[in-house]
């Protein structure tokens, strides 16, 4: 099986993000420092009939100014935020490594704007496979697309988790992005993966909509339906690949 991430995309998007927060964050700063200049030296009198209007005009100046800035150090959050690759991603794909042939590709760490955030995405003869991947603990219950978790008293409460929605809601919009490039016929599954075993990541499954498995049971989840049989040809799992390469 081949690995791969688009981590120098994700690197350049990053430096532009920085670019771009620098850029706004300059002009944040030139504007709240006109302001401060209203501030320290009056364009108006107290005595003109314009000195109200002067006063809300330096005030407003100001105000942007500081907003602009404190959205230049949002974007830089955001640049440095950016995640170049997904440590149970690579886990995922050493475990997939000794059980898939060089026919399928996980790509990790799958960013696009028409798609957002995908842990991986396994290419391959059968189509493509979206990973949600989890590094909880404790015990579970999945039923249909909800989740439930015992508490330290021993009572099953919201397990804080929504990855049957989150997994669904990925899988749409990849088979969404993939038809608008005319490979609509390209099948998308999906599967969710706690990356511990029993007992410190404990499921029970009850009319799960999506395959669930710990990391060690992942190749048996997903034999009876991803697996199942091949469905595309080469060029089309190239194809695929090389889109969500490009981010």
């Amino acid at each position: 099986m081949q690995n791969t991430a688009p981590t120098k995309a994700l690197t350049r998007r990053a430096n532009r993000w920085k670019t771009l927060a620098f850029v706004v964050g300059s002009l944040g700063f030139f504007i709240a420092a006109l302001g401060v200049l209203l501030f320290a030296i009056p364009l108006a009198p107290p005595t003109s009939p314009n000195y109200g209007l002067y006063l809300l005009a330096r005030t407003s100046v100001l105000a942007l100014g500081i907003l602009t800035v404190l959205v230049a150090i949002g974007m830089m959050i955001r640049a440095f935020t950016f995640r170049t690759d997904n440590d149970l991603a690579q886990l995922t794909a050493r475990y997939l490594a000794t059980r898939l042939d060089a026919s399928y590709t996980l790509v990790r760490n799958v960013s696009h704007r028409e798609i957002g955030y995908i842990d991986a995405v396994l290419v391959g003869p059968p189509g493509a496979l979206v990973f949600r991947l989890l590094d909880d603990r404790g015990v579970f219950v999945n039923d249909g697309a909800n989740w439930v978790r015992r508490n330290k008293r021993g009572e099953w409460v919201p397990a804080g988790i929504d990855a049957t929605r989150e997994a669904m809601a990925d899988i749409h919009k990849l088979r969404a992005f993939l038809a608008k490039r005319n490979l609509g016929d390209v099948p998308v599954f999906g599967v969710i993966v706690f990356t511990h075993e029993p007992p410190a990541a404990h499921i029970t499954l009850k009319d799960s909509l999506i395959p669930v498995a710990n990391l060690s049971g992942l190749y048996a989840a997903i034999q009876n339906n991803y697996l199942a049989m091949g469905r595309i040809s080469p060029q089309q799992s190239a194809a695929v690949v090389r889109l969500l390469e490009q981010n």
